[in-house]
């Protein structure tokens, strides 16, 4: 229940405790300091009463902003949350598990708590829609891997479903994890690949 800093030397440096929460997913905030994703227990335990969080800290621990629930106070945001990206438009692109069969949505907050819309795959999907990790691009698309159904789903910036930009016949299988660098498309696959792409970066 630590977060740590790893510097270029290999020493390990704590920033903060998360007790009792548990960190599942970091990444860096465009506004500065990072974004962390926290949930109340492991992934096995998940029931209708389980929760998670969202917490903006600066590179000393402090909390700038923690987001649970609704803006109008009236709901939590978060079941299982695993993944956070920061979209273009300072949105938080949150994907998370909401049972203990992995099954996922992706919840997409502005920074005033409001849900701006959810995402739980396509209707026509052959096996259930479960993702561990999205990115998004320059123009603010997003990118999730689909394990079951060995794709990945490209949505626009307000959530629409565009394409499926890898598929098991690209060939792709089990997609686990994804990566964004200039050009190229990185996946991480169960099998212990790590799949590169040519990632066409022109605006849909």
């Amino acid at each position: 229940m630590i977060i740590r800093r790893v510097t270029p030397s290999g020493t390990e440096i704590d920033i903060c405790s998360t007790a009792p929460l548990l960190p599942v997913g970091i990444c860096k905030s465009y506004n500065g300091g990072l974004l962390v994703t926290l949930c109340s227990y492991g992934v096995s335990e998940i029931t209708s009463d389980s929760y998670g969080e969202v917490h903006h800290i600066n590179t000393s621990g402090g909390i700038i902003k923690k987001y649970t629930q609704t803006q109008d106070r009236k709901c939590k945001l978060f079941i299982y949350p695993i993944r956070v990206v920061q979209n273009k438009n300072t949105d938080l692109c949150v994907l998370e598990y909401i049972d203990k069969e992995y099954r996922s949505r992706l919840v997409c907050v502005s920074m005033s708590s409001q849900i701006r819309y959810t995402y739980t795959g396509q209707p026509a999907l052959k096996e259930m829609f479960s993702c561990s990790d999205v990115a998004c691009d320059h123009h603010g698309r997003i990118l999730l891997t689909d394990f079951y159904n060995h794709a990945l789903h490209l949505l626009r910036e307000d959530g629409h479903f565009l394409q499926y930009v890898l598929t098991a016949q690209s060939p792709l299988k089990w997609p686990q994890s994804l990566g964004l660098h200039g050009g190229t498309l990185w996946v991480g696959c169960q099998e212990g690949v790590v799949r590169v792409y040519k990632y066409s970066d022109e605006k849909c």
